[in-house]
């Protein structure tokens, strides 16, 4: 492993400290405003740079990259339910495999887009599960933090499907979105509340499930 994905994995080590364990307080450790979101975003730009650099034959930028991509996902396992821990360490380890094997002439573009449509698909209902959670305990920045990673990863798991985002589903989106920015401002929680956000993800997750074919792992309410 580089110097340079050294540095990135211990990065991210050092981050996930700061992060409440699954079983404890599930409030969002903010370090700085921006860092949180970078953090939960990190799937979305390393994915699409590993999958330019294997394109341009970049192979070992790709091989760095997937290395960290595979230590974020076994963060996020480790404050995951069972069901979609086991599987986010399943893509964890195929992405560890093929960051030590980049150059395997098994290894394709299309493995690739599929393994991080994957990866967003069980985030997304990892950060709705952490989002549920915090409602249930009145986290409410939590839960508004946790809902925006939904969307977010909602979003991508279906275009790393290949799959067109539908008018109305990109107003859903947009209305998550809203509302857990809503559920940050203590004089808007109520209210946002009131438009059961969570149950709004639930169902487009179970609507978006037959768009890129995967299972939904957790029962809704």
């Amino acid at each position: 492993m580089s110097i340079r994905c050294l540095l990135l994995a211990a990065a991210l080590t050092l981050f996930a400290a700061a992060l409440p364990a699954q079983a404890t307080d599930q409030n969002v450790v903010v370090v700085d405003e921006n860092l949180w979101v970078t953090f939960y975003d990190v799937p979305s730009r390393r994915f699409r740079e590993i999958r330019a650099s294997f394109v341009r034959r970049q192979f070992a930028y790709a091989s760095d990259d997937l290395a960290v991509s595979a230590s974020y996902l076994t963060i996020e396992a480790d404050r995951a339910r069972p069901e979609i821990a086991k599987r986010l360490n399943e893509v964890a380890d195929r992405m560890t495999w093929i960051s030590e094997n980049i150059e395997d002439l098994t290894v394709n573009v299309a493995e690739l887009d599929g393994l991080f449509g994957r990866a967003h698909w069980l985030l997304a209902q990892h950060y709705l599960d952490m989002a549920k959670r915090s409602r249930d305990s009145r986290k409410n920045r939590s839960a508004g933090l946790n809902l925006l990673a939904t969307a977010h990863h909602m979003e991508r798991a279906v275009l790393w499907s290949n799959s067109r985002i539908s008018r109305d589903v990109q107003t859903t989106l947009e209305n998550l979105r809203d509302l857990a920015d809503q559920l940050q401002d203590k004089d808007l929680t109520e209210k946002a509340y009131r438009e059961k956000p969570i149950v709004q993800a639930e169902k487009l997750l179970l609507k978006l499930s037959k768009t890129v074919n995967r299972p939904v792992l957790l029962q809704p309410e």
